[in-house]
């Protein structure tokens, strides 16, 4: 008996089974999980049965985590059965036990060699067994029909199934391994999650992001004469440095045209207006040089997969993952052809049938621009094929397609035509221009500029399909220059600013030809703001490791060398959504505080896009049979043996904490400490006493801890580091409470000039230095720790805004204030209350927002009584006398504190708009805080997404 495995029942049911009763004559009954015929039978996958087992499935690593036994690099790895499928698993497996011959069904690449492959591996007797591959592109009947007849040898494939199972192993070693340990260390017990593709390509977003948000607004400055009614752009030469031609090329002087010449852009307004200054009128211009070019511009090349996800973000902001969906759903139903590949070309062999398809699908539009088929086509190209050929139909006529699976089916229709259509020609002329003014009478100093003419010849495929025009308006005369360039995304000006003049006909001129400039001016232009990413331009990163390449052939170059395949990209970036470490604003990605923070504890060698982009171009070599396996794997676990290292050189302290046998005594009840990640907790549950080991960014180590207890005083020790990240050394004491506190000089006290201010906590006058203003005095609780920074947020107070908090409780809104995502915002400060006592605290313009029961404004009070305060879906019953968000019509509410937290403005109307919030912190509720994100349900109820609670450890010494 024949055995086919499917990697879906879909597959099964809707293809393998037709084809086998087309060609074998069988005919099937309906199995449980699978389909019997006399001579064949099919059954299924349902995607992977059986996955690498974790760490705890491994001697000694049972039970709680441990730094102690990492890293785990096992020479054999154990597997495990998933749970969700074991059903289906033990149908798989009693049907290949019956069989004689095994046939690997599974979706051509990677993935599915792997998926078939950890079947056998799970049970090596099945590998005794004949096994073949049925490797197929396209579900279309004749292209079945024609895999089923050459059935592989699975021996061909078998580079593809060491690539397969070195990719995962490399995802479990790195991210398992590295997980334990980060948070272990960096996240003293709070989960950071690592994974050797998620981590770098959140570092992308992470990147991006803090660029956006620290960008200046800068201006630069260009210089635009006008000659003979046409415009010219003032130019310089660029140092640019040439490699030769390889020997026995010839060159080409219109190739060469105005090497070197860049639009001149200063950065400073006085050096461009020198210039209109020495070329204004009455100044001449004389012709240096004139070139001539005729050009073309080819439409696009068909999709693949990550071409298609951009342009399906782009043009209809769907995701990534719903674009894959949809491509592979229209795959399943003969629509489309396989859609997880790498491949913008198509095979020689596929010419005369692809152009009379794509014949068959023109619009008589189209068809009046397409080119004849004897042309050549860059895109069919059997070389630059890899498994699989570019996303393109089938010729299957779609009929009720969900509206979505149709729009996307329509793109790959659309871009298969155009790529047989004429191309765009046109004809340009560059004209330079030399002016000579200024300078003394024996150095005069010579002015170039280059004037551009454009002549359209044949607008081809452009007649019928519009390009997308950038935003901002042109200046008469310009054109764009028919070659695609994008805006610089790092906030730089480029040669995107050039101005070509659109002309019906050349005009007559000649080298030598001399005339006045009609006027000279100076252009002020803003440096393009960088943009966040979006699904597409992540993509696009993602596929070069953040390698910001426009040129095609190199980005072409570089594919192999991305962050992940484009199977498997979109599943990143849904998964770091997932993980609440990136969230969608509009059309954006952004990365989100928890992120960012995962971000800046990691080491540069987990976070490299650079790095991990390395691998997966080794992959590729091991797939080609270029790379051995051996010689991968032993780079992963060196890679992961050198993480080790660093971490052990970085946290030495925690990695000894867990071999220490002498334990510490709490000083509370004197019973023995337990050491957890972030520090020791008494064994005593009547006692509960916790006490963090890190302090101010330095991590004590066991001895330095036994010490500070055992005499109440440690150090002085360096590598303390303050909120703005700046050094220091410092005494610990502990006081009566066991809090720890730092001495600077002999009587534990900061010291200054004295001030006329007092303290709003203690009365005592206050002292202040360069940084702060702050007390030297005592309370009833012991020594007085109010301080005053003298810069918040970004913004220096000035000493009347100090002079006004001090005297009058607050002060005039000030503007400057800038948010930890950079954006300014303006506020007063006013001295807080309650636990805030003692603080400047922002107050905030409040503004009107929905109320999501009857329509109305919600409208910000400050302290209402308990008779008028609103009754609250938030918590169950009637506010105290907090402020709060209140409806006028219909008196629903929203506290402005909710479990102990206070709400911004920005976070209620985030709330209201989207029914939800990002993971938000911190929460309290009677001991215990938490972090958790927020959700709007009906009637206006707020409350926590269960999903996201996450309770926060909180050591009295951090």
């Amino acid at each position: 008996m024949i055995l086919l495995v499917a990697e879906k029942p879909s597959v099964a049911n809707q293809h393998y089974r037709p084809m086998l009763e087309r060609l074998e004559g069988e005919k099937f009954t309906q199995g449980d999980g699978c389909l019997i015929g006399k001579n064949h039978c099919i059954t299924w996958c349902v995607g992977h049965l059986i996955t690498l087992a974790p760490l705890d499935a491994y001697p000694g690593f049972e039970g709680g985590w441990r730094l102690s036994n990492l890293p785990l690099l096992p020479e054999k790895f154990r597997l495990m059965e998933i749970e969700s499928t074991k059903k289906q698993l033990n149908v798989v497996r009693q049907m290949m036990e019956q069989a004689d011959v095994l046939v690997n069904g599974a979706d051509a690449g990677r993935e599915g060699n792997l998926i078939f492959d950890l079947v056998l591996d799970f049970t090596p007797s099945f590998k005794q067994k004949q096994i073949k591959r049925l490797w197929v592109n396209s579900y279309v009947a004749k292209d079945l029909d024609k895999a089923w007849k050459n059935l592989e040898d699975a021996t061909q494939r078998v580079n593809l199934s060491y690539a397969a199972r070195l990719r995962q192993r490399a995802d479990w070693m790195v991210g398992l391994n590295a997980t334990r340990a980060y948070t272990l260390t960096a996240g003293r017990g709070k989960m950071i999650s690592v994974g050797r593709v998620q981590t770098p390509t959140l570092n992308l977003v992470v990147e991006r992001d803090t660029i956006v948000e620290q960008f200046k607004e800068l201006f630069y400055y260009s210089v635009v004469g006008t000659w003979k009614g046409f415009q010219a752009q003032y130019v310089k030469q660029e140092n640019v440095i040439l490699s030769e031609a390889p020997q026995g090329a010839k060159s080409k002087d219109s190739d060469k045209k105005s090497e070197g010449l860049k639009v001149a852009v200063f950065e400073k307004e006085a050096e461009a207006n020198a210039v209109v200054e020495r070329c204004k009128p009455p100044a001449t211009a004389t012709i240096a040089k004139i070139d001539t070019q005729q050009k073309k511009q080819f439409p696009q090349k068909p999709f693949d997969l990550t071409e298609l996800q951009k342009e399906g973000n782009k043009r209809f902001k769907f995701s990534a993952q719903q674009v894959l969906d949809c491509a592979q759903n229209l795959y399943e139903k003969k629509l489309l052809t396989y859609p997880r590949t790498d491949s913008q070309y198509l095979p020689d062999t596929m010419k005369q049938e692809a152009y009379a398809l794509a014949m068959r699908l023109a619009t008589p539009e189209q068809k009046g621009v397409m080119r004849s088929e004897s042309e050549n086509f860059v895109f069919i190209n059997s070389s630059k094929v890899t498994d699989h050929f570019a996303i393109i139909p089938t010729g299957e006529v779609p009929n009720g397609l969900p509206e979505m699976e149709q729009k996307i089916y329509d793109l790959a229709k659309e871009r298969f035509v155009q790529a047989w259509l004429k191309p765009y020609v046109w004809s340009e002329m560059e004209i330079i221009l030399n002016a000579q003014g200024g300078g003394s009478a024996g150095s005069p100093i010579l002015d170039t500029f280059r004037l551009k003419l454009k002549h359209n010849e044949d607008l081809g495929f452009r007649a019928i399909i519009k390009e997308e025009k950038k935003k901002g308006k042109k200046k008469k005369g310009e054109g764009d220059s028919g070659e695609s360039s994008a805006a610089g995304e790092g906030g730089t000006s480029n040669d995107s600013d050039e101005i070509t003049n659109i002309v019906e006909a050349f005009p007559e001129w000649n080298v030598g030809d001399t005339a006045p400039f009609d006027s000279v001016e100076l252009q002020k232009k803003k440096k393009s703001k960088p943009k966040y990413y979006t699904e597409a331009t992540l993509l696009a990163a993602m596929k070069t490791a953040g390698k910001q390449i426009e040129n095609e052939e190199l980005a072409e170059a570089m594919k192999d060398r991305g962050l992940g395949t484009p199977a498997t990209q979109a599943g990143i970036i849904e998964t770091l959504k997932k993980r609440g470490f990136i969230e969608a604003q509009k059309n954006y990605l952004v990365s989100t505080a928890r992120g960012r923070e995962v971000i800046a504890l990691m080491d540069e060698k987990v976070k490299s896009p650079e790095m991990t982009g390395e691998w997966e171009y080794k992959l590729s070599q091991v797939e080609k049979g270029t790379l051995s396996p051996v010689e991968f794997r032993d780079g992963i676990v060196n890679y992961v043996k050198e993480l080790f290292e660093h971490l052990h050189q970085k946290y030495g302290s925690q990695f000894e904490r867990e071999t220490v046998t002498e334990a510490i005594n709490c000083p509370k009840c004197g019973q023995p400490f337990e050491i957890a990640p972030w520090g020791y907790v008494c064994k005593n549950a009547d006692c509960g006493f916790k006490m963090g080991h890190t302090i101010a960014g330095r991590m004590l180590s066991h001895g330095e801890m036994k010490e500070l207890l055992a005499n109440k005083a440690l150090g002085p020790i360096s590598g303390f580091k303050s909120k703005k990240g700046t050094e220091f050394s410092a005494k610990l004491t502990l006081d009566k409470d066991f809090n720890i506190n730092f001495e600077f000089e002999s009587d534990g006290k900061f010291h200054g000039q004295k001030t006329e201010y007092k303290c709003p906590l203690c009365g005592e006058l206050l002292e202040e230095n360069k940084n702060a203003i702050f007390c030297t005095g005592t309370t009833e609780g012991g020594d007085c720790n109010f301080t005053l920074f003298k810069t918040i947020a970004g913004h220096a107070l000035t000493a009347t805004e100090i002079k006004e908090l001090f005297t009058n409780g607050r002060t005039q809104p000030i503007q400057g204030f800038k948010s930890k995502k950079g954006t300014e915002f303006a506020a007063a400060l006013k001295w807080g209350e309650g636990a805030d006592k003692g603080r400047a605290v922002f107050e905030f313009q409040h503004r009107d927002l929905p109320c999501p029961v009857c329509g109305g404004n919600l409208r910000f009070r400050g302290s209402t009584s308990p008779q008028s305060s609103p009754q609250s879906s938030a918590q169950g019953g009637k506010q105290d006398a907090s402020a709060a968000y209140i409806c006028p019509q219909c008196n629903y509410g929203i506290p402005q504190v909710f479990y102990q937290r206070k709400f911004s403005d920005d976070e209620v109307e985030k709330l209201l708009k989207e029914k939800a919030t990002p993971v938000l912190e911190p929460f309290k509720k009677n001991e215990t805080t938490f972090r958790a994100a927020l959700e709007l349900r009906e009637g206006g109820k707020i409350a926590f997404n269960k999903l996201t609670v996450e309770v926060i450890e909180s050591p009295r010494s951090n």
